[in-house]
């Protein structure tokens, strides 16, 4: 029986569970045709990946006076945005959720309820758990997966440049920066935000597949 955790929380723990087994849609990209004048045939753009949803029905059964607590239990669960939905036969991964759409609950009898959660995902993309520690810099300079967005963490004093495949971000850093190029944010360790504190573009210093330096 497969289970699923969102938002680090089991639906097991809650006597929820897929109904069947898990239909997960492959990732796309955006897709722009380029039609040049005077040249046969047409170009392809590839933009980034579409959110795609992951429509997933859920059953439950339990006390008939208790019907109402398991669906109260199961829109809380299911109510977090921006969080993350692991399938537990596949475990490595997760995807990243923006947010859950409900459907209505069948009572199909006094002690069953059935409902379809559709997951949002932001991209269609599995992300590894290993991905979400933390490496040193060597660890990382071989990347065999798609573009990285990783987080860079800085312990230093003074101004310094963070070079990535050529491209350079200058940094104040006082005593801890962290870069996130995902977010497109700079912080400290304790949360105080140090935009003003780096100089160039966050897409630059994106991993790319294959050999970084």
């Amino acid at each position: 029986m497969q289970d699923i955790e969102f938002n680090e929380i089991r639906g097991s723990s809650m006597q929820l569970f897929p109904k069947n087994r898990i239909n997960v849609p492959a990732a796309s990209r955006h897709i722009e045709e380029i039609t040049i004048p005077g040249r046969d045939g047409v170009l392809i753009k590839k933009n980034k990946y579409a959110a795609t949803p992951i429509p997933i029905a859920f059953n439950y059964i339990g006390p008939a006076d208790r019907w109402s607590d398991y669906w109260r239990a199961a829109q809380k669960w299911l109510s977090a945005n921006n969080a993350r939905l692991r399938i537990s036969d596949d475990s490595d991964y997760f995807y990243k959720i923006t947010y859950v759409e409900l459907s209505e609950n069948e009572r199909n009898s006094d002690r069953v309820g059935n409902f379809t959660a559709t997951f949002h995902t932001r991209d269609g993309l599995q992300y590894l758990i290993s991905g979400t520690g933390e490496y040193d810099i060597e660890d990382v300079l071989w990347n065999p997966y798609e573009e990285c967005h990783p987080i860079y963490k800085i312990a230093a004093e003074g101004v310094c440049n963070l070079t990535v495949n050529g491209h350079v971000m200058q940094a104040n850093v006082g005593q801890n920066l962290t870069i996130d190029t995902d977010r497109m944010i700079a912080y400290r360790e304790d949360g105080t935000l140090q935009n003003t504190s780096v100089t160039g573009k966050y897409e630059d210093l994106y991993l790319l597949e294959g050999e970084n330096s």
